[in-house]
């Protein structure tokens, strides 16, 4: 298997780089919100794991979306419904609906906290990266050819 030519591995750090070194920093933020919710709603509050799951997605999405919106892809403006708030909740929603089939498969499993955290962890982990790649190229990418974003078109 050949190794990418440097030439293109530069590339994709300048293009990617900074945005997805932010992008990361959300996610550890969403990460810590979500699974602190989990944990608090299953081992504290004893609720199901679906239950959990739920609630840790309710509560962590929104800062996700206005952490991504405005500090990962630096956009400013108006929200639009169509364009942005909407493919995002359907991104995350995804998500949840995956993370939720994990997390079930895992509580029928076992009813361990710390594993049903770790299957929580493990869907988000592959949603992670479609989410990236249809944000960045679908849904904020980049208006003009000098690299710099507009803002988003209001309803």
């Amino acid at each position: 298997m050949s190794k990418p030519a440097p030439t293109a591995l530069l590339r994709i750090v300048e293009e990617h780089g900074f945005r997805l070194l932010r992008y990361c920093g959300v996610s550890v933020v969403n990460v810590a919100i979500g699974m602190t919710t989990l944990a608090f709603c299953h081992a504290v509050l004893g609720w199901s794991a679906v239950a959990s799951s739920v609630s840790a997605w309710v509560v962590s999405t929104g800062p996700a979306y206005l952490l991504s919106r405005y500090w990962v892809w630096q956009k400013t403006g108006s929200h639009s419904v169509s364009a942005e708030i909407l493919p995002f909740w359907m991104l995350a929603l995804a998500g949840l609906a995956f993370s939720t089939l994990v997390v079930v498969i895992v509580a029928s499993i076992t009813d361990s906290t710390v594993a049903i955290l770790l299957g929580n962890l493990g869907a988000y982990g592959v949603v992670w990266v479609v989410k990236y790649l249809v944000i960045d190229n679908l849904m904020w990418s980049r208006d003009r050819a000098d690299g710099a974003s507009e803002p988003a078109e209001a309803i």
